[in-house]
């Protein structure tokens, strides 16, 4: 896996999270979050990453919950996860944002609905 993409991935992070995360390609998934980073922010991350780099994220990483992958490095995890094809779709850009917009809305529902519950 190129050092580059990673590189680009952590700067990312920093720059999602006003450089309150600090990490390097070691840093496990699970460690990124906390008050200043989410698991919503990383979605928003991969987001960004893709459309900068028109390198799509696999499909099938849609359908696995974090905690299956939580426990890989940012390597690990751009070495299983990354597709090193250039998207030519002139949609994927738009696609990418779509999935993060259903993800935030979900996001924001589970979070309503957990505190209708208290």
């Amino acid at each position: 896996m190129s050092s580059y993409y990673i590189s680009s991935l952590i700067d990312i992070i920093h720059y999602l999270s006003d450089s309150l995360v600090q990490c390097d390609s070691s840093t496990r998934i699970a460690e990124l979050f906390g008050e200043e980073f989410d698991d919503v922010d990383f979605e928003m991350a991969m987001c960004c990453f893709e459309a900068t780099h028109r390198l799509a994220f696999r499909q099938e990483l849609v359908n696995i919950p974090i905690d299956q992958y939580e426990e890989l490095s940012l390597e690990e995890f751009m070495e299983t996860y990354l597709d090193l094809e250039e998207q030519k779709d002139p949609l994927f850009v738009a696609q990418r944002f779509r999935m993060f917009e259903e993800a935030l809305t979900r996001a924001i529902a589970d979070e309503q609905t957990g505190a209708d519950e208290f």
